[in-house]
């Protein structure tokens, strides 16, 4: 590569960083015109395509590099990139063909089991996995990505033993210090709390240990009963990541209360028939609510697929937002452009992408909980649909999310009072679509699925259309891959357990149990 082209593509990346998109894609132009057919050339105007919101642009600039040059970074580029337009058996095809090609570059090695990974191939990943540490067996990366898919495929042992490999190699590796608490239900014989501390003693520890190392203590010592221990670590771990955190509550919260002014019945009425297919099972509500556990029951069904966490249905609705914003000259009048979908044309889109993942089956369910936030948009779309809305204990649904790390979802759970505001303000939401849909979401209380499994199972089959199969009371004995928070609790059976667990915070819920009463969520 000349140093003339180097210097414009260090500039193209200048401008893509800093946000300048217009002036990169201008630039890619002139690249492309310049160097026809050079392969960093595509990918730098695939780049600039993408960030500019035109993804069938970008593939186009991929699918433009000559034939024979079969580069492996543009095909890597272009499995992400058809796998982000929803194209998931081509992007598996694609990762699969470069995967015949890579050759010992970590982050190829690695991009190529996320690409598995993503497209819910977890099986495929970890064999990738496996070979990828043989051919770089010093990479922490790759040592990291493998225990993580053995926990997800319930491979305990197996990630436990990477793991402690990795942290041979790299003793400071925050990942691995989390993941490794995560295993299992730690015990006075065994347990990690004395290297822990050992850990938060020491001096300049970065942010992201500090999160990761607290966290972890905080889950081992609730395992072991010392709560009060548990519950300081836990607020120690919360403040350093709230901290690298730019999450928004006002404007998060005001988009909210939007929707609620602007898709009223009356709106609803006005929107026309959406795209008729019955095979969608929308599990929603707030995370640690349950929607693992019915996820895993309805899954257990012969009539059902559960494709997982998918993010399809919120990808596709904003794509579509963005294009209406771009051509409509009527965006700032005060119509809300939501309002003015096709519809009809999201449905099906949505039903495409999920086929993918969940084949011939008559039924699939998609267990995305921020779904509520959607769900007269997706009623809209899809009238067939059946929703099926998790409820629990407002207390106990707020200490299992606040004890949680979820990395990279769910901002608003790092810090106590925004907590409390966005689960006011979920309330409110689903209360919203109760009165603007009456009778189309089904709420079901985890404290009522826990102590009547049956019950409640032969409940949610119902309204879901699907006769009764003894088999989702087993729903723990699947081997499937879970990619939740919840993998290792929804292999055992159901159980109360954690009925009432808010109370272990103490005196450090008391602030939460006070706001929840003033609004009214729950008895003071």
């Amino acid at each position: 590569m000349s140093n003339t082209l180097q210097r414009q593509l260090d500039r193209g990346s200048q401008l893509l960083r800093s946000g300048q998109l217009g002036e990169a894609l201008e630039l890619a132009k002139s690249l492309l015109a310049q160097y026809p057919g050079h392969p960093v050339v595509h990918l730098f105007a695939a780049d600039a395509a993408s960030m500019n919101g035109d993804r069938g642009a970008a593939l186009r600039c991929l699918e433009t590099v000559p034939a024979g040059d079969r580069n492996v970074p543009v095909l890597l580029r272009k499995a992400e990139l058809l796998f982000n337009d929803g194209q998931r058996g081509a992007a598996l095809a694609t990762a699969r063909a470069a995967a015949e090609l890579v050759g010992p570059e970590e982050w190829q090695l690695r991009t190529v089991a996320r690409l598995f990974s993503d497209c819910h191939d977890l099986r495929e990943a970890r064999a990738w996995l496996l070979r990828a540490h043989e051919t770089l067996p010093e990479s922490s990366g790759i040592l990291y990505d493998l225990a993580l898919s053995e926990f997800h495929l319930n491979l305990p042992d197996e990630a436990e033993q990477h793991i402690e490999e990795l942290l041979q190699k790299e003793p400071s590796h925050s990942g691995a210090v989390h993941l490794r608490s995560a295993l299992r239900t730690q015990s006075a014989g065994h347990n990690h709390v004395a290297d822990l501390q050992q850990r938060l003693q020491q001096t300049s520890l970065q942010a992201n240990m500090v999160t990761a190392a607290n966290f972890a203590l905080a889950k081992e010592l609730e395992d072991l009963m010392q709560y009060e221990e548990s519950f300081a670590a836990l607020e120690r771990g919360a403040e350093a990541f709230r901290k690298t955190l730019p999450y928004d509550a006002a404007s998060e919260l005001a988009s909210q209360e939007a929707i609620r002014r602007h898709f009223t019945r009356q709106a609803y009425e006005s929107l026309g028939r959406g795209f008729e297919d019955e095979s969608p099972i929308f599990v929603i509500g707030m995370p640690r609510t349950g929607t693992t556990l019915v996820e895993r029951m309805l899954g257990s069904h012969s009539q059902a697929v559960s494709i997982g966490e998918f993010t399809d249905f919120p990808m596709l609705f904003n794509d579509m937002m963005r294009i209406a914003q771009a051509s409509d000259s009527r965006t700032g009048s005060g119509t809300d452009l939501s309002l003015r979908l096709d519809f009809r044309e999201l449905g099906r889109r949505y039903v495409a992408a999920a086929r993918q993942l969940a084949g011939d089956s008559p039924r699939f369910i998609d267990k995305l909980p921020y779904n509520f936030l959607y769900c007269g948009y997706i009623l809209a779309a899809l009238p067939q649909a059946r929703l099926v809305h998790l409820t629990r204990d407002p207390l106990d649904t707020c200490y299992a999310i606040y004890k949680t790390l979820f990395f990279r979802a769910y901002s608003y759970s790092y810090q106590l009072d925004e907590l409390v505001d966005y689960f006011i303000s979920y309330r409110k939401h689903m209360d919203h679509w109760h009165q603007v849909l009456p009778g189309r979401i089904l709420d079901v209380s985890y404290e009522r699925l826990v102590q009547a499994p049956e019950e409640q199972a032969r409940r949610v089959l119902d309204w879901c259309g699907l006769p009764w199969e003894h088999a989702v009371l087993n729903f723990h004995e699947q081997d499937n891959p879970s990619m939740t928070a919840s993998a290792m609790q929804v292999r055992n059976p159901v159980n109360a357990e954690s009925i009432g667990a808010w109370r272990r915070a103490g005196s450090g819920f008391d602030g939460v149990r006070e706001r929840l009463q003033e609004a009214g969520l729950v008895a003071g």
